[in-house]
């Protein structure tokens, strides 16, 4: 009975989470690509103060931006965008989940790697010592590869 209470709990945290979302997505502009990725960067902000205040969780927002891919053509825009730019942006500029996100979708594309991606487990765990974490939580597979 309680298992059932937490998992629907999830479920209504992830999608309140992802309303915010949909609702705060920017204007992309019109073939703009400084408004495309400066969309992308402030929706991945706002993801990830979500993780930060625990109203999502990782997994769920990597969960929304799946859908939001598919069913919001503005982010998926500003997200296609960031992912062919990402060579000539900065590190600093992304959240960690953004950044991981990001990354995310250059291999789901085939595309090369870049500095973002060459030590990438590091870039995060950094990222999230600055932001006031203690223990970053990363998945296996990000892992520096070969």
């Amino acid at each position: 009975m309680l298992e059932e209470e937490l998992s629907l709990t999830l479920e209504e945290k992830t999608t309140d989470a992802y309303e915010k979302l949909i609702d705060n997505m920017p204007s992309i502009g019109i073939i703009s690509r400084k408004k495309r990725i400066k969309g992308y960067i402030e929706i991945t902000e706002i993801a990830q103060y979500m993780i930060t205040s625990e109203e999502i969780t990782d997994d769920s927002a990597f969960y929304i931006f799946s859908i939001m891919m598919r069913k919001c053509s503005n982010f998926n825009k500003a997200t296609m965008m960031t992912a062919l730019s990402l060579e000539s942006i900065g590190e600093a500029v992304f959240s960690p989940i953004g950044l991981k996100f990001i990354i995310e979708v250059r291999r789901t594309l085939n595309l090369p790697t870049t500095q973002h991606s060459n030590d990438e487990a590091t870039v995060i765990e950094e990222k999230l010592i600055n932001d006031g974490e203690d223990q970053p939580n990363l998945p296996p597979d990000t892992q520096q590869r070969d």
